[in-house]
């Protein structure tokens, strides 16, 4: 992600793949996602959040929450390349074995696909 791949793919040099930013379920307004670890757990430790804007001061809740992920090696990506609409996909580098997060109504849900 960092430096493109193979003249096909774009370069994003300030990638991080615990992190993306978007109108996730197009309404207008930015939204962000991040995966934080939790240090005290030896496994599973991975919790994906999705928050939705607008932010202000007041705090927020997220969208969806969904934990006890093993995420080693694995990452998120929002956006270019891929086609619209654009959805958050979460998963291994290189597979097609990914979580796609999907709106539904103020939430998200997760639409699974898997190598064959």
């Amino acid at each position: 992600m960092k430096t493109g791949y193979d003249g096909k793919w774009t370069s994003y040099p300030d990638y991080h793949p615990y992190a993306v930013t978007g109108d996730f379920n197009g309404d207008g307004v930015r939204d962000f996602a991040a995966i934080v670890i939790d240090r005290s757990k030896r496994a599973k430790n991975f919790t994906l959040l999705i928050f939705n804007g607008p932010f202000g001061s007041k705090p927020v809740t997220p969208a969806y929450i969904e934990s006890g992920l093993d995420l080693r090696g694995q990452g998120m990506s929002f956006g270019p390349p891929r086609p619209k609409p654009y959805r958050i996909v979460v998963g291994p580098f290189e597979s097609d074995n990914t979580w796609i997060l999907v709106p539904r109504g103020h939430t998200y849900k997760v639409q699974v696909n898997e190598d064959d």
